[in-house]
């Protein structure tokens, strides 16, 4: 329960906005003094535990020991150094991030883990992570990590990105790709404002009268209730849930459980 609530409290932290002032550089001497000492004695908790306070502290040398969590033996402490650089809004957290995808393939065997790390990447939005994103996405046939994979390409609000998302959905026949079309659909829509449901044909048709002059807006258009709230608790977004109607205000409407 404390590893979880430690991992929790991690994700939840804001991170520094790009612009803002650095850190209080007594802070990061603290806090790079805590991740040393965590990381040379401590157990995996204790690993754990200074990774999360030193999360808001967005700065080079404080990202670099963060990112020794990476290599840690322990899964734990992996999970909680991606969540740290997951929303450490800096280009060395990124790297990180990009570094250990390419890099770490005992991970990529741990599927809950290995979506954790590809969400992060794909929180960083950043258009160098697209060909690693799109590469063997389909690979396996879990769900968790082609969601991240899929997700993670929608939030790169590029051509490239979309682009690669078409491509890596004709890639597969449809008995491969039909059981993974809601969550494409969902992707393509956040990149397009466009509806073209589940049927790849019908993407794959959109695609070939729009592709040569089709560009993704900076911004997405508002996606209807539903997909707005799988895509918000995907990324941890405050997720707007519709209140019941009490007795009184029933009235006549029998799906709301009315006379």
């Amino acid at each position: 329960m404390l590893v979880q609530f430690l991992l929790t409290v991690c994700a939840l932290l804001p991170a520094q906005e790009k612009g803002a002032p650095p850190p209080d550089p007594a802070l990061v001497k603290a806090a790079v003094a805590e991740l040393d000492n965590a990381f040379a004695k401590g157990k995996p908790l204790d690993r754990v535990a200074a990774i999360a306070r030193a999360a808001t502290l967005v700065e080079a040398t404080v990202i670099a020991r963060v990112a020794h969590g990476l290599r840690d033996g322990d899964a734990t402490v992996q999970a909680a150094a991606i969540e740290a650089l997951r929303f450490m809004k800096h280009a060395d957290a990124f790297d990180a991030l990009h570094d250990c995808a390419k890099r770490d393939k005992k991970l990529a065997k741990d599927p809950e883990l290995f979506a954790k790390l590809i969400k992060a990447l794909g929180q960083h939005a950043n258009p160098a992570s697209i060909a690693w994103l799109a590469d063997g996405a389909l690979a396996t046939e879990d769900f968790k990590v082609i969601d991240a994979r899929v997700l993670s390409l929608a939030n790169i609000r590029t051509d490239k990105s979309l682009e690669a998302l078409i491509q890596l959905m004709r890639a597969a026949g449809r008995e491969k790709i039909q059981p993974y079309m809601g969550t494409f659909r969902l992707a393509l829509m956040e990149l397009t404002g466009v509806d073209e449901g589940n049927s790849q044909d019908a993407w794959s048709a959109w695609w070939n009268e729009h592709k040569g002059d089709f560009k993704v807006a900076a911004k997405p258009a508002p996606l209807p209730k539903e997909m707005q709230n799988r895509w918000d608790y995907f990324w941890g977004n405050p997720v707007v849930l519709e209140r019941g109607k009490k007795r009184g205000e029933r009235g006549n409407d029998p799906e709301s459980g009315g006379k």
